[in-house]
């Protein structure tokens, strides 16, 4: 257990300095920004492009894995929003909301590097598709919904173009894909390419989790915990254990691509979840104040998961 606890909270405790720095105002706003944009424009795309590229996706690739994932994500997303409507009475747009927050973890950032240390290189395959279930089906269709309730009332056209959109101008979906269509075709990568992605690969983790705290600091809080709670739940809990249900259904899953996928699900929301709701002017303050909450928490029930996992890799 102290094994694994080393390798977790020293990526809890950068979210944590991060959050400090920004308090006491040693960190500002365009620093954040600045660490923020070289993550998710450079060095992420390029970590992720050179993995999609080099991994046997043609041999190893499950597409039960995917559908699975992919059918949870979509179950939490609608129970959100289903909570949203009848529970809380709120607009289409901040059931959306309410849904990509139950739905939309911090992978990358988290599950990424815990995956690795747990697991090995070969963690990164699995991780990546989960990235790309949310990022090219959860958040395109969340952004679809707040395009309906912005403005385009109904407008079908509008709001599946804004998707389409939502997808190509994603670094983090581009990247994977075209990683993917690369490997699948056997494109050599120049061995100057990955030397470039071996240097900024040591800089990724620590400079997402740093920026990660920072911006956590500066969000809004909202004094309505039953909404708030309500999303928190859903992710940091029901999501996972739906994704345990559905991945023992089909045992032969490899292993510890199920582990892997239970501790995605896991994962606290990820900070798009405020900046779509930034974006749109909708549930921002809710929105924000669960990225924050969710995060805290996850310091326990991810660190206790990766325990679980790494005992018995969920057999």
């Amino acid at each position: 257990m102290l094994l694994i606890l080393t390798t977790t909270l020293p990526l809890f405790i950068l979210i944590l300095a991060g959050f400090l720095s920004a308090r006491r105002g040693l960190m500002q706003k365009p620093g954040i920004k600045g660490l923020n944009d070289f993550v998710f424009y450079f060095s992420l795309p390029l970590m992720l492009f050179h993995g999609m590229a080099t991994a046997p996706l043609a041999r190893a690739f499950d597409v039960r894995f995917v559908l699975l994932y992919l059918a949870c994500a979509v179950t939490v997303h609608l129970s959100g929003m289903a909570i949203a409507r009848w529970g809380f009475r709120r607009s289409i747009g901040e059931q959306g909301i309410q849904g990509i927050a139950a739905s939309f973890g911090n992978l990358m950032f988290i599950a990424m590097p815990i995956a690795i240390a747990l697991f090995g290189p070969a963690a990164a395959l699995p991780v990546a598709l989960l990235v790309t279930i949310e990022n090219g089906v959860i958040m395109p269709f969340t952004v679809s919904l707040l395009e309906i309730d912005r403005g385009a009332k109904g407008n079908l056209r509008q709001a599946v173009l804004a998707a389409v959109q939502a997808i190509l101008r994603n670094p983090v979906v581009m990247s994977v894909l075209l990683g993917a269509a690369a490997g699948l075709l056997g494109i050599p990568l120049p061995s100057l390419f990955t030397a470039l992605v071996k240097v900024v690969s040591g800089a990724t983790v620590p400079c997402a989790l740093f920026a990660l705290g920072a911006s956590l600091a500066g969000l809004p809080l909202s004094e309505r915990l039953r909404e708030t709670g309500t999303m928190i739940l859903l992710k940091l809990f029901v999501y996972p254990l739906l994704v345990f249900g559905a991945m023992s259904l089909v045992p032969s899953i490899d292993p510890t691509w199920r582990a892997i996928a239970v501790l995605g699900a896991a994962m606290p929301m990820g900070a798009n979840v405020y900046l779509v709701a930034a974006r749109y002017e909708t549930y921002v303050a809710r929105a924000s104040t669960a990225v924050l909450f969710s995060t805290t928490i996850s310091v326990i029930t991810v660190s206790l998961l990766a325990v679980l996992l790494a005992g018995n890799n969920i057999r």
